[in-house]
């Protein structure tokens, strides 16, 4: 007899919220427990009012599939942002669960595994986050005591997560995309083409001069800026359509050094906008009476894509977008304006590196040099100057080739 699978789980299904369980013959029960809008602290409180939980066996470790320990997971893990569970919940429903739900989660061979996402018509980036978030299902799982930590393989004693045995060039993590990063110029020319009057040039003024994400400029309300100090406090974020408590990290939850020039301007928006009470958000929506900030996507959709091909800086052809010197580009928005060139612009100045890292809020370097780019302006110099002294000027002439021995 197969025992049931621990504390059950939760589903959403048909504006419902449904609580799942398997019974001491491993048969799969549910129960309808309240709407779809429950949300799982509701949830197990009434699980806990009716029952429920009574019903349930201890977990047998060796009959437990993937899709239970995935609805688990996604119940039970302590994510630090809803956006975060967000993404993840994603990948896991739309790309694994279909796969693997009823798969035993310890029969999952690793050739089986690599050959299934070796014919996802994805990039090797794309593909090696699938294995990733993957992976981080199968060692919560371990870590919870819902399966052994190792298992009997064809050659021995090998980890009960298949995902640490799929290897390979085609799962590397590592983005082959490029930022397009702004020179000083394009960036002034890109400022001076946003038509909007409702904060639009404002906010891309912060974002340009302060290092902001877009996400952390949308959270901002009046009583984050501190005027007398000239910085502003991050204490919250507006991702997917909602305001979150806290910043992306520790190091993002420090001030942030507001110029001189971006806080007049902001002191003169704060004059103009309907929404300017020390609660109120910095860039809020019109159209939800300020009640929600705008939404970054449609801000770069309708000011900052258009006031850049407006300047030059991107052009558009057959609904695509190029760069002035001819390359694709796959996105453009607030990172390439603010973080990407600015970092760029810093170390092209040459800044401090450690003061670049702590205006990016960056908790590595790494992640530093990986936002500064090398100008197009400082790479000719480097060459021409390393080209003068090869070929000194004055001699006006380059060495002649050697021809070679008959």
């Amino acid at each position: 007899m197969v025992k049931g699978s621990g504390k059950g789980w939760l589903r959403r299904k048909k504006g419902a919220t449904l609580f799942c369980w398997r019974n001491a013959d491993a048969v799969e029960r549910s129960r309808v427990i309240g709407s779809a809008k429950m949300d799982d602290k509701t949830a197990w409180a009434k699980i806990g009012e009716l029952g429920l939980d009574k019903q349930l066996a201890d977990t047998d470790s060796c009959s437990v599939t993937f899709g239970e320990l995935a609805e688990k997971y996604l119940t039970k893990y302590p994510f630090n942002k809803q956006s975060t569970k967000d993404l993840y919940e994603q990948v896991i429903r739309n790309v694994l669960m279909p796969k693997w739900t009823d798969a035993v989660a310890l029969n999952v061979k690793a050739s089986e595994l690599k050959s299934w996402l070796l014919s996802l018509d994805v990039s090797d980036c794309t593909r090696g986050k699938y294995r990733a978030r993957m992976s981080h299902i199968y060692e919560w799982a371990k870590s919870e005591e819902l399966i052994p930590e190792f298992v009997q393989g064809t050659n021995g004693i090998v980890s009960s997560n298949p995902c640490t045995r799929v290897k390979g060039p085609e799962f590397s993590q590592e983005s082959d995309y490029e930022a397009l990063t702004l020179e000083v110029e394009d960036t002034f020319r890109l400022l001076s083409e946003i038509k909007g009057k409702n904060g639009e040039y404002e906010i891309a003024l912060l974002v340009a001069t302060c290092g902001f994400r877009i996400s952390e400029a949308l959270g901002l309300r009046w009583r984050d800026i501190v005027w007398d100090k000239g910085c502003a406090r991050i204490r919250q974020t507006y991702v997917h359509s909602t305001v979150q408590e806290g910043a992306k990290t520790r190091l993002s939850r420090s001030r942030v050094e507001v110029p001189h020039l971006a806080l007049s301007v902001l002191a003169t928006w704060k004059r103009e906008s309907m929404y300017s009470t020390e609660d109120d958000f910095v860039f809020p929506s019109i159209k939800l009476v300020g009640k929600k900030p705008r939404t970054g996507t449609m801000l770069v959709q309708d000011y900052i894509r258009p006031a850049a091909i407006r300047a030059g800086i991107l052009i558009e052809r057959k609904n695509e977008l190029f760069s002035k010197e001819g390359d694709r580009l796959s996105r453009f928005g607030f990172h390439n304006l603010g973080r990407h060139s600015l970092a760029s612009f810093l170390m092209d100045e040459q800044a401090n590196p450690a003061v670049v890292q702590a205006i990016m809020r960056h908790s590595q370097m790494d992640m530093t040099l990986y936002y500064a780019h090398s100008s197009k302006k400082q790479k000719r110099a480097a060459l021409d100057n390393y080209a003068q002294h090869i070929v000194p000027a004055q001699t006006l002439r380059v060495p002649l080739r050697v021809p070679a021995s008959a």
